[in-house]
């Protein structure tokens, strides 16, 4: 069976009046992973309008790795609800945002769990090593890697690249050096369960979560 993850980054907005007080998310359902792409990993970028009444409009798929994608994002995000505001100079009745989501699959229980690049990376180790705990049993053969937390951190420090930001060639370094910096960070959790995951990320991937 398979596990499916969607990971949401924050809402881009369009306009910088919003800076210090975005519209505050009330529902967002996750995407539904397309059936015909069960084995396939990939990403899809959506814009949509945010009204002062908390409701959505105008949901478009701007760029995505597979249509599916790109269909079931923008399907997901009709149904988005924000929290209601007041029309104002300072904060317009109607917002233009953007999102961007990563389709992951992974071998599991079939299901599919929407989480953002922070709320895997800023856990507590305490969470973190119990997790690792769990993978080395039910997993004793597979690499580090592919355990949940590291794998969309894997995600997170190549989504520029993946969103065609940044140099593909160069998102597959982070990755790399990543994959190198586990058994060094699951150390230090373990030795600091108190402390935050992204504590111990190196200094030069932080920057992209």
């Amino acid at each position: 069976m398979m596990r499916f993850f969607v990971l949401a980054t924050a809402l881009t907005l369009s306009t910088s009046v919003f800076a210090g007080s975005a519209p505050e998310a009330v529902s967002m359902p996750k995407p539904v992973y397309p059936k015909t792409l069960t084995t396939t990993s990939g990403h899809a970028r959506i814009s949509l309008n945010i009204h002062s009444d908390g409701s959505v409009s105008d949901v478009k798929a701007l760029s995505a790795t597979k249509p599916a994608f790109g269909n079931a994002a923008v399907e997901a995000a009709k149904l988005w609800r924000f929290k209601p505001w007041t029309a104002s100079a300072d904060r317009p009745a109607v917002i233009k945002a953007q999102n961007d989501m990563v389709f992951t699959p992974e071998l599991g229980r079939t299901e599919t769990v929407q989480l953002t690049f922070t709320q895997t990376t800023y856990q507590s180790c305490s969470k973190l090593n119990e997790e690792v705990s769990q993978f080395r049993h039910d997993h004793p053969t597979r690499a580090l890697i592919d355990m949940k937390s590291f794998a969309i951190t894997r995600v997170a420090v190549m989504f520029p690249a993946l969103s065609g930001k940044s140099d593909y060639i160069e998102g597959l370094e982070r990755a790399d050096k990543l994959e190198k910096e586990l058994p060094r960070i699951v150390r230090k959790c373990q030795a600091n369960p108190r402390a935050a995951y992204a504590d111990f990320l190196p200094a030069n991937l932080k920057r992209y979560l």
